[in-house]
């Protein structure tokens, strides 16, 4: 893989955890369990990280910038979250509703780079952070599933 893709795959991934993290935060802001505020805060936290590594890499092994943006998808994403806890009786489960959506999306994100055209550690660190990202889309589900059986 050409310099130029590495670097376009390591911006992508970026992204999606600068998203993930606003998202996180937005979320533990909006959701009434203490228990499940302090679980949202802290993906956050961990997306802050894995933001971090990643951009580690980037300036270290290739002289660049992390500058990303918020995309348009991320800010409608949060917007909807903002939209459904205003219309709904179940604010929790709207909120974990959309977390859910948001891990799906990262994941197909992150498995799209494992592609063997990563270098070798770059693609051990985001296997490493995509099992992570699994891990804590299983505990939304149980979150999930725990607010539809109350």
């Amino acid at each position: 893989m050409s310099n130029k893709k590495i670097i376009d795959s390591l911006h992508e991934l970026i992204q999606i955890n600068q998203e993930s993290e606003k998202g996180y935060k937005e979320a533990s802001e909006n959701v009434n369990s203490k228990e499940l505020k302090t679980i949202l805060y802290r993906l956050s936290q961990q997306r802050a990280l894995f933001r971090g590594e990643l951009e580690e890499v980037l300036h270290k092994d290739y002289r660049d910038s992390a500058d990303v943006q918020d995309s348009l998808a991320s800010k409608i994403h949060r917007t909807w979250i903002d939209f459904k806890k205003s219309f709904s009786n179940d604010d929790d489960e709207a909120i974990l509703a959309e977390c859910e959506r948001g891990e799906e999306h990262a994941i197909k994100k992150y498995t799209s780079m494992l592609d063997g055209q990563l270098p070798s550690y770059v693609e051990e660190m985001v296997n490493q952070q995509l099992s992570l990202v699994r891990g804590a889309l299983s505990q939304i589900r149980e979150f999930k599933y725990e607010a539809d059986q109350a």
